[in-house]
């Protein structure tokens, strides 16, 4: 199984647009996309065995990023720390496991 790099692409823009003001929806499609992504990497590293702290990492920001039981912070600058977090954690995920 293969690393597909466009998740990770995606939610890293993403991540790094959300320091900016924007409407309550764009926060709920940011945790629904980074949720999505985060638990796409954790089963693809679950399928191929690779129980390691790259799946941890995955499931960590899984949870964290939940869309159905939210964490609320209600801190943006904490949120910020866990953004930037989160977004280098998919970025030195992909590069590398260049596949």
């Amino acid at each position: 199984m293969k690393y597909n790099k466009v998740p990770a692409i995606i939610v890293t823009f993403f991540l790094l647009v959300s320091f900016f003001s924007w409407p309550y929806g764009f926060y709920n499609l940011l945790r629904i996309i980074v949720a999505g992504s985060a638990a796409y990497y954790a089963y693809i590293l679950y399928a191929k065995k690779d129980v390691g702290l790259w799946f941890w990492l995955f499931l960590a920001i899984v949870i964290l990023f939940n869309p159905i039981a939210p964490i609320y912070l209600y801190d943006k600058d904490v949120w910020v720390v866990i953004d930037v977090l989160a977004s280098i954690v998919f970025v030195i995920f992909i590069l590398k496991n260049k596949n």
